[in-house]
């Protein structure tokens, strides 16, 4: 559909060369390859099932739910930008690549949409591994390797920038258990986020911001600034010398005012409470996040390193406002699709809020802008009319009205 409102013509502009263009779109073109040889493989050695349940991950995963998803920004822009047109141009390229290694296991639909994007039926087209020669009287016997890979078409491949955005998604994953984990919603943003170890992600740093909500993220080496120490009592070893005074000893290990200068002394063989000397193999140590900070740590697919993503989870009035227009802004698209309209098509947008935060004024244009609202007006006081869409979001109520302007 944007595609159509740009009037795009993969052949009216020149494509713009692949090493020249943004890392996303770099990364699916090599993800393209690789999946492509690997299902080309599969239909070698007699493997089909597996070949296209890999085809299909690819286009699940890899292409709809990362691709495309973080690529819509791209696609709406209204100017024809050249990142906008490396977007589009990438995408028309997977597609009909991906038209052409579906078509022999499914031949009538990917013909209709590669005639869609190319005008050309899919089943004329070359095979994207290449030609092993003249086709006519082949055999197995006679598979040509050499020209097979003269004549491919695929984009080049970048394996260490696939195990990066590996890397980066697998980030993106922890950031969403982090916040599964500390009961914090998806649309509430966070302000700052850091990346502890690890390769160097500052290409990708915008991407994750948007990805897991998170206003700035930095590259942090000291995971410790993010983390307190926690005593507790070794029961075991302390009972038998503490006696009837091991539960006094244990309180006060485990309300330390100061567990690091405890654990110093008790270090330096200076620790006395109650009367017993505590030594090291007394306590349990153990790191935590500080208040207000929650984390997570992965290994790389290498194995060779650790990976740690600390959000800091305070909540504040302006991430608040924000993280309500966001909601809001779901709600409305959502009406919007249920109402069948045309993407430019505007909208009359009325929003009724009841203990809910305030939302700034700059929220509020965000909410116009997003949903393409010609007119939107927020009621702080007030009951919504009936027909009006209403919605909790952490214990405020919130009721929409849209309607075609």
């Amino acid at each position: 559909d944007y595609a159509a409102l740009d009037g795009y013509d993969s052949d009216g502009s020149e494509a713009m060369a692949v090493e020249d263009r943004p890392a996303l779109d770099r990364w699916i073109l090599s993800r393209l390859s690789t999946v492509a040889q690997a299902y080309h493989e599969g239909f070698v050695t007699w493997d089909y099932h597996k070949a296209c349940r890999e085809l299909e991950d690819f286009v699940v995963n890899d292409l709809s739910n990362w691709y495309v998803r973080r690529s819509r920004r791209r696609l709406w822009d209204g100017a024809q930008t050249a990142d906008k047109l490396a977007c589009q141009h990438t995408l028309h390229e997977v597609l009909t690549t991906v038209c052409r290694l579906v078509a022999p296991v499914a031949p009538f639909m990917v013909d209709v949409i590669h005639r869609n994007l190319t005008g050309e039926a899919v089943h004329q087209t070359a095979w994207p591994l290449g030609t092993p020669g003249a086709l006519e009287g082949a055999t197995a016997d006679a598979w040509d390797a050499d020209a097979e890979a003269a004549t491919a078409t695929l984009p080049p491949q970048d394996a260490s920038l696939e195990a990066t955005m590996a890397l980066v998604r697998e980030l993106a994953e922890t950031g969403r258990r982090i916040r599964v984990d500390g009961n914090r919603r998806q649309r509430l943003p966070c302000r700052e986020g850091w990346i502890v170890a690890g390769p160097d992600l500052s290409e990708f740093h915008d991407l994750l911001e948007e990805e897991l909500n998170v206003e700035a993220i930095q590259a942090e080496a000291d995971l410790d600034r993010f983390q307190r120490l926690v005593l507790a009592p070794n029961f075991r070893a302390l009972a038998p010398k503490a006696r009837q005074a091991v539960n006094d000893i244990a309180n006060a290990i485990k309300n330390a005012e100061d567990p690091e200068a405890m654990l110093a002394e008790i270090n330096a063989g200076s620790c006395t409470i109650e009367g017993v000397a505590i030594a090291p193999e007394d306590v349990e140590v153990r790191r935590t996040e500080r208040e207000g900070f929650a984390a997570m740590t992965l290994t790389t697919q290498d194995g060779e390193a650790q990976v740690s993503l600390v959000l800091d989870m305070a909540e504040t009035p302006a991430l608040l406002s924000r993280g309500l227009a966001r909601d809001i802004t779901r709600r409305v698209q959502a009406r919007r699709k249920a109402l069948d309209l045309a993407i430019e098509a505007t909208i009359s947008l009325q929003v009724w809020t009841k203990d809910a935060p305030d939302l700034a004024s700059e929220d509020r244009q965000y909410i116009a802008s997003e949903t393409r609202a010609a007119e939107a007006v927020f009621h702080e006081q007030g009951d919504a009319p009936v027909e009006a869409e209403g919605f909790e979001v952490d214990g405020a109520m919130v009721h929409v009205l849209v309607a075609e302007a």
